[in-house]
C-alpha cells in the first residue's frame, strides 16, 4: 500500500545474517564450566507395570555424577513413570555423566523390571469394551446415549407433569445402546446446531464416508535440548529451544514446586518448532533435576531417535463424515463423529473438529469428538493444530458431493461459503472475511477456468480456515542519541516476526528501517511475551509494538514542543525528525538531536511502552489448486502445479508471508502423500529419516503465492496470522487432485504409491 513507508514492503530478516554466518546461538551451542550431559532412561515397552527399578549398576560406571528417578520430584508432579509404562519411550529416569558417552551406556545400565501387558495401539479398537483399560476413568457415553442421558436429566428435572412412562421407554433405549459406550476416552467435546436428521431428510444427496489421517511429526531440524544450572542459592538457570520462554517459567515452576522468582529462562535460537517446541518435561525438568542433584550445569539434548519415541507429533484421527445437499448445490446437513488418537496423555486436538463446519452455510450440524488414550507418547500442536486432518475429510467429500451432482468444485464452494453477517453455525455473526476473494484469486491464478488435462491427469481444489489466537505481550522502545531505535521484548522469533515488529516500529516513527534494531531478553529481564504458536506473534506482539511506538511518539513530540518552545499539536514527526507545521522560516530537530537533548531533562531517556493482551481475531482462508500426474504403473503422484492463496489482512513483509504460505502448503504435500508414523505390534515407530520420509527438493512441487489483503479491524494495519493457514487446505487438495486423475477416492492418507495402485486394482483400473 503506497501509504507506507516501511509496513507492507519486503525486507531481508533481522536475522538474516547470524542465521547465514552461524553466528546464532543455537541449544547445542551452549557450554557452561563444567557442564555433565544428561541421558534419559526410556522404557523399552509399550505397555508394562514397572516391579522394580535398579540403579546400581549404573552408578558405579566411572563419570556418572547423579541419576534422578521420580523420588526426586518433591512436589509428585509425573516426570518419571513409577508404576507402569504407557508406551516405548516413555522417561524412568535420567543420567548424568562426566561425558556423553558414558550417560548413554549409564542409562543402558539401568535394569527395570517390566510386566508386560496388552498393547492398545488403534483408536477404533481403544473405544470397545473388550480392550484393556489404559487408565482407570477413561468410560465415555457415546454421541447417542448422551443425548439420552441429557433427556432424561431434563424429564427428571421437570415436576410440572408425569413423565415416568417417557423415562422408562428412554432408560430401556439407553441400556440397550451398549455399542454406544466407549472405553480409553481422554476427552470429548460436542456442538450442535439445527436439525442434522431433518436436514439429511431435505437432501437430494447424502454421502458419508470415514477419513483416516496418521500421526506425523512436526521434523523440525535441531532435537529438543536444554542446559540447567542450579546454584548454590537455589536459583534456576534454564537455556532452552523453545516457543514460549515463559510457558517453560511457569511448566518448570510448578512441576517442581520452584518460585518464579527463582527461574530464569534464556531462549536460544531454535531450529524449527512448529507447535513441537512448548513441552516442559522432554529436556527442561530432567536438566533442572540433575543440576539440583550435583551442583553442575547439566546438558540433556534428545537424539533424532529420541524425537520419535518421545517428542510430541501431530495427532492422528479417524472421522466419520456425513453430509447432505440439495441437486443445486446447496449444503443443507453435516455430521461428523471423530476418534483422536491422543496417546498416554489427554490432549490431541478434540477441539478443532468443530472446523469440519469449514466456511460454508451449513444450517444444521452435529459434532462428536473424542480424544482416545494408546499406548503412544502424548501429541501437541503441529501448524494449526487438528485443522488439516478436518479439512482433508470435510473438502473431501465436499469434493465428492459436487462430482454427484455434476458441479463445479470452485462454483459450489463460493456457492455456500459465509458471507459478512451471516450466522456461523453454532458459533457468532460473520466478520469481514475475504472468503470468496481467496478461492476466486487461486481459481485464476491457475487457470482453473479454463484447465485442461492429459491422460492420469487431475486438478483438486480445497480451502481451509484458522483464526490466529492472541496473547498478553508487552515491548519496550528507546530513542538513541544518533536516531537509532532499540526494541527490547521477550517473544521468541521463528518466522521472520521480529522483522514484522521492526517494520512495524520503523513505520509508526517514520525511520528507516535499517535504523532499527530488536533485542530479545530472557525471562528475569524482558516483558512478559505470550508463545510463539498459533499465528500470536505479529498479531499480539505487533499490536505491543504499534501500541509503544506509538507511546514513544507521544514522549517525542512533548520533548520536541518544549526544545522548539512550541505546542505538541503544532509539531509532525516525519522522516525521522519533528517539524513545526506553522513557522516562518521552517523548523525541526531530528529524533538523535531529541535524544540527547533528552538526557539532560528533568524527564529523562526517551523510552515508550506498549502492553497489549487481547482484540478479537478475523478468520484467515487458504485456498489451493493443484494439478497432477499419476503413473498407473508405478503408483507414483508428480504435482504438475501447486498454486495457494491466502487472506492476509495486510502483508508486513510480503516476502516473509510468501515464505509461510510456501513452507506451510510444501508441509501439507508431504502430510497428504508421504509422512507416517508407523508403529509395530512391539509400540515401536519409524524412528529417523531413514523409515520415515520427508520430501526433498526433488519430491517438491514449485508452489506459486498468491496475497490476498482484506484487513482485519484489531490486526496491527489489518495484518491477520499468517502461519497456520496455508497447511490447513493441502491434504484435501492433493486428495482431490488425485481422485480426478484415476476416479478413485483414496480416504487414508499418506496417498503412498502402494494405495493407488492398490486402489486402481480394486476398482478393475
Amino acid at each position: 500500500m503506497s501509504e507506507y513507508s516501511v509496513v507492507g514492503k519486503s525486507v531481508p530478516r533481522v536475522d538474516a545474517l547470524d542465521k547465514v554466518t552461524g553466528a546464532a546461538q543455537y541449544g547445542a551451542d551452549v557450554h557452561r564450566p563444567g557442564m555433565l550431559y544428561g541421558k534419559i532412561v526410556r522404557s523399552k515397552h509399550p505397555h508394562a507395570y514397572i516391579r522394580g527399578i535398579d540403579t546400581s549398576e549404573a552408578e558405579k560406571l566411572p563419570g556418572v555424577r547423579a541419576i534422578v528417578t521420580q523420588a526426586d520430584v518433591k512436589t509428585g508432579r509425573s516426570v518419571f513413570a513409577t508404576d507402569k509404562v504407557l508406551y516405548v519411550g516413555e522417561p524412568i529416569a535420567a543420567v548424568a555423566a562426566t561425558d556423553p558417552d558414558i550417560a548413554e551406556e549409564a542409562a543402558e545400565l539401568v535394569k527395570i523390571d517390566y510386566e508386560e501387558l496388552p498393547v492398545v495401539q488403534d483408536v477404533l479398537e481403544a473405544i470397545k469394551p473388550s480392550t484393556p483399560r489404559l487408565h482407570n476413568d477413561d468410560t465415555k457415553d457415546g454421541p447417542a446415549r448422551r443425548v439420552i442421558k441429557a433427556r432424561l436429566k431434563k424429564l427428571s428435572d421437570d415436576e410440572s407433569q408425569d413423565h415416568s412412562a417417557e423415562i422408562e421407554e428412554l432408560t430401556a433405549k439407553f441400556e440397550s445402546l451398549e455399542d454406544e459406550v466407549y472405553y480409553n476416552i481422554s476427552a470429548e467435546t460436542h456442538t450442535e446446531a439445527g436439525d442434522v436428521e431433518k436436514g439429511f431428510a431435505e437432501s437430494d444427496i447424502v454421502v458419508e464416508d470415514t477419513y483416516v489421517v496418521p500421526r506425523v511429526h512436526q521434523t523440525y531440524m535441531e532435537p529438543h535440548v536444554s542446559i540447567a544450572e542450579a546454584d548454590s542459592s537455589g536459583k534456576v538457570t534454564v537455556w532452552a529451544s523453545t516457543q514460549g520462554p515463559f510457558a517453560i517459567r511457569s511448566g518448570v515452576a510448578g512441576t517442581l514446586g520452584i518460585p518464579l522468582t527463582q527461574i530464569n529462562v534464556i531462549p536460544t535460537t531454535m531450529g524449527g518448532g512448529f507447535g513441537g517446541r512448548f513441552g516442559v518435561a522432554l529436556t527442561h525438568v530432567p536438566a533442572v533435576l540433575l543440576s539440583q542433584k550435583t551442583g553442575r550445569p547439566v546438558r540433556v539434548q534428545m537424539t533424532r531417535e529420541e524425537e520419535f519415541v518421545d517428542g510430541r507429533p501431530a495427532p492422528g484421527c479417524v472421522i466419520k463424515l456425513k453430509t447432505g445437499a440439495t441437486n443445486d448445490g446447496r449444503i443443507l446437513a453435516r455430521q461428523a463423529l471423530a476418534f483422536w488418537d491422543s496417546g498416554s496423555v489427554s490432549g490431541a486436538s478434540i477441539g478443532s473438529t468443530i472446523r469440519v463446519r469449514g466456511v460454508y452455510k451449513i444450517p444444521n450440524l452435529k459434532v462428536d469428538a473424542y480424544g482416545v488414550y494408546t499406548n503412544k507418547s502424548g501429541t501437541t500442536a503441529y501448524r494449526a493444530p487438528g485443522t488439516p486432518q478436518v479439512a482433508y475429510a470435510g473438502e473431501s467429500q465436499l469434493d465428492e458431493i459436487a462430482r454427484k451432482i455434476g458441479m463445479d468444485g470452485v462454483e459450489f464452494r463460493l456457492k455456500n461459503m459465509r458471507e459478512e453477517g451471516d450466522q456461523i453455525p453454532a458459533g457468532a455473526k460473520e466478520p469481514k472475511v475475504g472468503y470468496k476473494e481467496t478461492l476466486k484469486a487461486v481459481a485464476d491464478a491457475a487457470g482453473w477456468w479454463n484447465r485442461e488435462k492429459g491422460p492420469n491427469q487431475g486438478w483438486g481444489v480445497a480451502i481451509g480456515d484458522w483464526t490466529n489466537g492472541c496473547g498478553p505481550g508487552g515491548i519496550y522502545i528507546s530513542v538513541h542519541e544518533d536516531g537509532s531505535v532499540r526494541i527490547f521484548h521477550g517473544s521468541i522469533d521463528i518466522t521472520g516476526t521480529d522483522t514484522a515488529i521492526a517494520q512495524i516500529v520503523a513505520e509508526v516513527l517514520t525511520v528507516p528501517y535499517e535504523q532499527v534494531t530488536i533485542t530479545r531478553g530472557d525471562t528475569d529481564s524482558a516483558p512478559y511475551a505470550t508463545g510463539s504458536g498459533g499465528s500470536v506473534v505479529t498479531f499480539t506482539m505487533g499490536n505491543t509494538a504499534k501500541l509503544a511506538a506509538e507511546d514513544t511518539c507521544q514522549r517525542i513530540l512533548a520533548l520536541a514542543a518544549e526544545r522548539l518552545n512550541t505546542s505538541a499539536d503544532n509539531l509532525e514527526l516525519k522522516d525521522g525528525k519533528v517539524s513545526v507545521l506553522v513557522q516562518d522560516p521552517p523548523r525541526s530537530i531530528s529524533l538523535g538531536e531529541l535524544a540527547a537533548y533528552s538526557l539532560s531533562t528533568t524527564g529523562g531517556p526517551i523510552v515508550g511502552k506498549g502492553s497489549f493482551a487481547r482484540k478479537p481475531s478475523t478468520p484467515a482462508l487458504a485456498a489451493q489448486i493443484a494439478k497432477v500426474e499419476v503413473d498407473p504403473e508405478t503408483g507414483n503422484v508428480r504435482v504438475l502445479k501447486m498454486v495457494s492463496s491466502q487472506d492476509v489482512g495486510f502483508a508486513i513483509n510480503p516476502m516473509a508471508v510468501e515464505g509461510q504460505i510456501e513452507g506451510g502448503t510444501v508441509q501439507g504435500y508431504a502430510w497428504a502423500m508421504m509422512e507416517e508414523m508407523q508403529y509395530d505390534e512391539k509400540g515401536n515407530v519409524n524412528p529417523g529419516f531413514v523409515d520415515y520420509r520427508v520430501p526433498t527438493s526433488a519430491d517438491l512441487p514449485t508452489v506459486q503465492s498468491v496475497i490476498v489483503e482484506v484487513p482485519a479491524p484489531n490486526g496491527p494495519f489489518g495484518a491477520k496470522g499468517v502461519g497456520e493457514p496455508p497447511i490447513t487446505p493441502t491434504l484435501a487438495t492433493m486428495a482431490n487432485a488425485v481422485v480426478d486423475a484415476i476416479g478413485v477416492r483414496i480416504t487414508e492418507l499418506p496417498i503412498k504409491p502402494e494405495k493407488v495402485i492398490d486402489a486402481l486394482k480394486q476398482n478393475g483400473k
